[in-house]
């Protein structure tokens, strides 16, 4: 299946994926653009006839095409707003174990919307937050990019409410970035070879 396709096929199915999340918090896919190309991209806003080239004429594709050129192995950038998400102001230390292994050691808050600093706040990362809330998941699959927004909403989540009851016990920082070593260099490939 293309990586087009593997679009079009979550469109279809959105609200069943959706679903099986619930319990983490509303998150609000606003746009999703795949690499279909060496250097051609294919963003949506959700309509399956909605599917068009990027155009690079606005700052966030600007900003999606600079995600892309940095990281050669990500192929779906998804762009949302999510209940808990997006109301972050402050970095999340590595709180979750899935968090450490899938969005990276923390996730990062960028200072303002410009291309430099949502990058930076990217690097090493799978997910941040940009100053107006709006949330950039990336991924290797749409369906990567999707469990990252999701993974985003639910470590929020528990970043949120852990600060009622005194804070969330962040996990060692090193630990964190062997985690994510792991994951990728391991469980990643062995599931990547199984589909």
């Amino acid at each position: 299946m293309s990586i087009r396709d593997e679009l079009i096929s979550f469109i279809k199915n959105i609200e069943t994926v959706d679903a099986g999340y619930k319990s983490w918090g509303k998150v609000s896919v606003q746009k999703i653009t795949v690499r279909d190309g060496q250097n051609t991209y294919s963003t949506t806003s959700l309509k399956e006839n909605d599917i068009s080239p990027l155009s690079l004429m606005t700052e966030e594709d600007k900003m999606l095409a600079a995600i892309f050129a940095t990281r050669k192995h990500i192929n779906c950038i998804m762009i949302t707003r999510q209940e808990y998400g997006s109301t972050l102001k402050e970095e999340v230390p590595p709180i979750l174990d899935d968090q450490a292994q899938l969005l990276g050691v923390s996730i990062k808050v960028a200072k303002n919307n410009t291309v430099s600093a949502v990058l930076k706040a990217l690097h090493s990362r799978y997910a941040a937050v940009d100053s107006d809330g709006r949330c950039v998941c990336i991924g290797g699959t749409v369906e990567d990019a999707y469990i990252a927004a999701q993974l985003l909403e639910k470590t929020a989540k528990a970043f949120t409410e852990a600060k009622y009851i005194g804070g969330a016990k962040s996990i060692n920082r090193l630990e964190a970035w062997a985690m994510q070593m792991y994951y990728q260099f391991k469980y990643a490939k062995e599931a990547k070879k199984n589909r």
